[in-house]
């Protein structure tokens, strides 16, 4: 694979940029803050896009997000692999469902759907397995193995690594879908979430049936500790009530401190009465029997018994008439009729007598001048409607009882003495049994009311625990039968991954073969390196085997470049695609870098990006 041309739209502080890659060395010679390493940014994001987890308090997507520009963030770039040409068009936000990314065919404009990274399609290799080989930045890359390059190493000695990689996916797919390697999921992770979930089940029921025994047990203290409370109650309203009487008579002093008050306070009360009271209180005594006395309705002439005297009148004629005519017995005809007369005569002149005494007027009359007297003294003392008489005669009697009760009271005070006596005792010990009182009322009632909230908790609960424990031993028979399967798709795997590890530490060697010659190329000294499978490098000089991290920064650079070559031409089979140098020569004297830029040179079949911000370019000019 090579690359053609990056077309930038918006990526960092790189804006609407493009550039085209030739075969061989391409040198990007440009000042500290033109974009180099975001160049080298944008290759490796088309390849393998962005991690979008928070990674030491920020976004690796954040770092490239564009500085001051509303454009698209992202690009394209377009790559060439066994004579086709792909274009890799990707644009980025802040999470991963936010990015676009489409693969076009150049020459048919057909859209590619890879289900891996363009990366991984293209050069074999995973983003991890990119940083530690062909991508060489400033800040070198720790030497590392993982599980990618084991398995292309690996296939070097047993040319078998696509079987492998196809058994070993549909093994982690197989026990994927049995369970997660990381995270929780697959089918014995829901078996066992189903049995959790029964587990809780039962073990509610259990707690409820505990509970419901529980209950029962407190409902019957509750109603011992009620009558003990009732019991208690009892004592302390008789404790208090003996109290009361003994401060009754040992409280002179306060008693008549507040008799003294209450005379004040009567004595203003009293004060506020016009002195008249007594007199207007009797005059409005005297209106109401004149009004009581008065029908409440009469119009003009008294007409009923006027007709009535004059039907006795008239009844008396007849009887005389006919007990003189002889039709009844004479004497009784006479005497009857006679008096019968007289009496209706004197009826007749009572109601003439009484009209012309009222002056001619009517009762009404009468009564409507009493009412109005009587409202207009009751006014003086209380509230009037005058279409109320016996709301107002009922309100002004209770404020003369009032008046007389206050007069009584202020009558009964006026001659109290104040005895200095200590009641605090006495006090204290009441305020105690009136607050032990409430206390104890406080806690009946709340005994109460947890009595009501248990009867209504047991009402509720669950106790039925056969039915759940029909369904755990189901489900526990599932969850054995699928860990068995996934004991044996894992036993598998690995023996699998052992047959690999077995064949793969032969390319070992070779790697440490090929990483002394260029070693040599470079420097034109014999070290003799040493590999372990896990990529810790050794040096031997001297005699005498250190650590990489021992030598000097330029050394350990120098052996870092030569593994690098080395393991990539191991990868590729001699012919490494691509390599991706950020300015990592910076450390070599001028004798290792011309030696360093003459290998990088020689190497034909490779495609090498190479950024610097400094003159010297060794060979590379």
């Amino acid at each position: 694979m090579r690359l053609i041309r990056a077309n930038i739209e918006s990526f960092g502080k790189l804006e609407s940029f493009k550039v085209e890659f030739d075969t061989g060395v391409n040198v990007f010679n440009k000042e500290n803050g033109a974009g180099k390493t975001t160049l080298s940014a944008f290759i490796r994001a088309m390849l393998y896009g962005f991690e979008y987890r928070v990674v030491n308090g920020i976004k690796d997507v954040a770092r490239y997000q564009p500085w001051g520009s509303n454009g698209k963030f992202g690009g394209s770039l377009t790559v060439e692999k066994d004579g086709e040409r792909y274009r890799i068009e990707r644009f980025f936000g802040l999470t991963a469902k936010s990015e676009q990314k489409r693969i076009v065919k150049e020459a048919t404009g057909t859209v590619v759907n890879w289900d891996k990274e363009p990366g991984e399609v293209l050069l074999g290799l995973t983003a991890e397995s990119y940083d530690r080989s062909a991508y060489y930045p400033q800040e070198a890359v720790e030497l590392a193995s993982n599980d990618n390059l084991d398995a292309r190493l690996a296939n070097l000695v047993q040319n078998s690594a696509d079987n492998y990689d196809k058994i070993q996916d549909k093994l982690r797919a197989y026990k994927k879908n049995l369970r997660y390697e990381k995270g929780v999921g697959g089918v014995i992770a829901e078996l066992e979430s189903k049995q959790r979930e029964l587990d809780r089940k039962l073990y509610t029921v259990d707690a409820n049936k505990r509970r419901s025994e529980y209950i029962d047990s407190r409902l019957a203290q509750i109603e011992q500790e009620r009558e003990g409370l009732s019991r208690k109650a009892a004592e302390m309203q008789n404790e208090a009530n003996e109290l009361r009487g003994k401060l009754a008579q040992a409280q002179p002093a306060e008693e008549q401190r507040r008799s003294a008050a209450k005379y004040e306070e009567l004595h203003e009360r009293i004060a506020r009465v016009p002195v008249e009271f007594e007199e207007d209180m009797a005059r409005c005594d005297q209106l109401a029997r004149q009004i009581d006395h008065l029908p409440k309705e009469h119009h003009g002439l008294n007409l009923p018994l006027l007709c009535t005297a004059g039907a006795l009148v008239l009844i008396g004629i007849v009887m005389i008439i006919l007990g003189a005519a002889s039709l009844m017995n004479m004497v009784v005809g006479l005497v009857s009729g006679g008096v019968l007369a007289v009496v209706g005569v004197c009826v007749f002149v009572y109601v003439l007598y009484r009209y012309r005494a009222a002056g001619g007027k009517s009762d009404a009359d009468e009564r409507d001048m009493l009412l109005r007297e009587f409202y207009k003294i009751a006014g003086k003392y209380v509230y009037v409607r005058e279409d109320d008489l016996e709301g107002t005669r009922r309100a002004l009697w209770e404020t003369y009882a009032e008046y007389k009760g206050n007069l009584r009271a202020m009558d009964g005070l006026q001659h109290a003495q104040i005895t200095r006596v200590d009641t605090s005792h006495l006090q204290q010990r009441l305020t105690e049994s009136e607050d032990a009182l409430k206390d104890i009322s406080a806690q009946n009632e709340r005994l109460v009311a947890e009595g009501s909230r248990l009867e209504a908790e047991r009402a509720g609960l669950d106790l039925d625990s056969v039915s759940i424990s029909d369904q755990l031993l189901d489900l526990s028979e599932q969850k054995q039968a699928a860990e068995y399967r996934y004991r044996v798709a894992d036993t598998v795997s690995k023996l699998l991954e052992q047959a690999k590890e077995n064949l793969s530490v032969s390319y070992l060697p070779k790697l440490c073969a090929r990483m002394r010659e260029l070693i040599r190329q470079v420097t034109g000294n014999d070290l003799q390196v040493e590999l372990d499978r896990n990529f810790s490098v050794s040096l031997r000089e001297n005699e005498q085997t250190k650590k990489i991290d021992e030598f000097s920064r330029g050394t350990r650079e120098i052996a870092l470049l030569c593994f690098r070559i080395a393991l990539s031409e191991l990868l590729y089979d001699g012919d490494i695609p691509l390599l991706v140098i950020d300015d990592a020569f910076v450390n070599f004297d001028e004798y290792n870098f011309r030696r360093a830029t003459a290998l990088l040179k020689s190497m034909k079949n490779t495609q090498v990006i190479y950024f610097t911000c400094h003159d010297r370019l060794g060979d590379l000019q």
